[in-house]
């Protein structure tokens, strides 16, 4: 199967849902989120083919005999538009071999990182769906070049807001009855020390996080760097549940993540087209089947 006719289908279903007004309704702020993050659906010791991506890993033998070996897989970065309706894979890219790589790369004898294959689909998933607002990510895309890309070389930022939050108290104090949690929130905004990026930076989000019915249990914080006009305008609380809905890529994704809803046990085929085909020919499926309120039908509606 040709994978530019596969993903020309798969995005002009998305354009037409886009058009029939399926996802107008946004999310919070009224805002359409979409999650990258890196996904792994295949890897083998023996198996391998051109597009096949290679580690050395240590494996035990048996009788304490440990021993370094390669391990070939694919790895590829995923997009999902993310929402309390549904999930909804958009697109996906893969990490390219050091010998595929395009010409000018850093370093010749290294495969490629997952934040260079981000940005090449951060790029075309604001040219085919550029009517996503927000962008999900975790820490390791805190950097300069990919926060301009989306309008931390090291944690300046960060480093900034705690200086400045100190020891002082929560500026927000929240009860979430339904999800049984405190949460304690810090805002700080226009944070100028990222030289990597031109332009303030919200550390905006600190959050700790609070068993409310057991206090005894761990604590967890969370920090969110937010940039963008659109992205600013979030209140404390709709910051922290859209980054939490990041979490919604690793869950409800892609079939490999999910073989028992969608019946993908293993990838059929060892090689590049033929692992990425298929996913591209099921992709527009790939919604969460329990929170799903609007019919799969009403994609394709004329």
């Amino acid at each position: 199967m040709d994978l530019a006719t596969a993903r020309a289908l798969s995005l002009s279903i998305i354009a037409k849902a886009e058009r029939n007004k399926v996802f107008r309704e946004g999310w919070h702020g009224a805002m359409h989120a979409v999650a990258i993050d890196g996904w792994e659906p295949i890897s083998s010791y023996h198996r391998h083919c051109q597009h096949c991506l290679v580690r050395h890993v240590r494996v035990d033998r048996g009788g304490g005999d440990v021993v370094e070996v390669e391990q070939y897989y694919h790895r590829f970065v995923a997009a999902m538009l993310i929402d309390e309706r549904f999930d909804m894979a958009l697109d996906f890219e893969p990490l390219l071999p050091h010998d595929l790589r395009p010409p000018g790369a850093a370093k010749d004898n290294e495969d490629e990182g997952e934040l260079t294959a981000a940005k090449r689909l951060l790029r075309r998933v604001k040219q085919t769906s550029g009517w996503i607002e927000l962008v999900v990510a975790d820490a390791l895309y805190a950097n300069g070049p990919f926060f301009s890309l989306a309008k931390k070389d090291g944690d300046e930022p960060l480093k900034e807001a705690l200086a400045i939050w100190g020891n002082k108290p929560a500026q927000e104090i929240f009860v979430d009855k339904k999800a049984r949690e405190q949460i304690e929130f810090w805002d700080c905004r226009d944070i100028t020390t990222l030289g990597t990026y031109d332009g303030p930076i919200r550390v905006g989000v600190r959050a700790h996080v609070t068993d409310a019915t057991d206090p005894a249990k761990p604590r967890r914080t969370w920090c969110m760097a937010v940039i963008g006009q659109a992205a600013t305008r979030l209140s404390p609380r709709q910051v922290l549940a859209i980054a939490r809905g990041r979490w919604h890529i690793e869950n409800t994704g892609f079939p490999p993540v999910d073989p028992v809803r969608w019946h993908f046990a293993h990838v059929f085929v060892h090689d590049g087209n033929g692992i990425q085909a298929p996913v591209l020919a099921f992709l527009r499926s790939l919604q969460s089947p329990d929170s799903l309120h609007v019919p799969p039908a009403a994609l394709l509606r004329p």
